[in-house]
């Protein structure tokens, strides 16, 4: 079901797209249905008939905190606002989950009361070598493009930040713990020339098994970098009093904020 208003032959925004999957309770697992609706940008011809659907009414916003930095996102993968935490994601996983009705749900319907654990987690225990044998990363050590989460949602440039990128935000911006909306998290300000330039971190927490952890508390945001001496990856945690680059096991559900390159 698509729903909007008739405009001009191209409408960028103001539509939107609804799946509905029924419930089936004699699955096993049975499944509990799912519904979500999606902006999408509609193309149409001189006799307003659909020629083109896509999805994603609204291009994510983006700014850049320094001079010759990434351009980050102002909002999480699966984020309407940037206060909202968006899905949550095991490291080399690209379908997401986002807590709903004390569960984890698949970002697409397909699954229901998830785990992160290491039997859900395709990238658990394994080390840099084989993570590159297998293709979950480049030859550059960075999680290839069909296992880069921002790229598999946003596409059109987007990636995962590199644990140099996590970094150098933490080195190059202000950082002010504060409440946006109900929500806690940081305000990211850049310095100089760019102090009217900043993004907000919530403190979304993490997923652990079936339990979403420290909500409200502390914010964990994956890199696409694992840790060259153990079968870790890149995390960028903070808290009120604290935020760095740690790495930590794959089986995580983190968040992610995606970056573009500099122009």
């Amino acid at each position: 079901w698509v729903s909007g208003a008739l405009g001009e032959s191209a409408l960028p925004d103001g539509w939107y797209m609804t799946i509905y999957a029924p419930p089936k309770p004699t699955a096993k697992p049975p499944f509990a249905g799912w519904c979500e609706t999606f902006p999408v940008k509609l193309t149409m011809d001189e006799q307003n008939i659909v020629t083109k659907v896509e999805l994603g009414g609204e291009e994510p916003e983006m700014v850049q905190l320094w001079e010759g930095g990434p351009y980050w996102a102002t909002r999480n993968i699966g984020a309407e606002k940037p206060e909202d935490s968006g899905y949550y994601f095991w490291w080399g996983d690209t379908v997401g989950y986002k807590w709903e009705n004390e569960q984890w749900v698949a970002s697409d319907g397909s699954v229901t009361g998830f785990s992160f654990d290491s039997d859900s987690t395709l990238t658990h225990g394994k080390d840099v070598d084989t993570l590159q044998s297998e293709g979950w990363i480049t030859a550059d050590g960075v999680l290839a493009p069909e296992h880069d989460a921002a790229q598999a949602h946003w596409g059109d440039g987007w990636r995962m930040p590199t644990k140099d990128e996590l970094s150098a935000l933490n080195r190059n911006c202000d950082w002010t713990w504060t409440t946006m909306n109900g929500v806690n998290g940081y305000i990211v300000r850049g310095k100089g020339d760019y102090i009217s330039a900043s993004i907000f971190l919530p403190a979304s927490g993490h997923g652990l098994g079936t339990s979403l952890k420290s909500a409200g508390s502390r914010g964990d945001d994956w890199s696409s970098v694992p840790n060259s001496d153990d079968s870790n990856a890149w995390a960028f945690i903070f808290n009120s009093d604290s935020h760095g680059a740690y790495d930590f096991s794959y089986d995580y559900g983190r968040s992610v904020r995606p970056v573009q390159d500099a122009k």
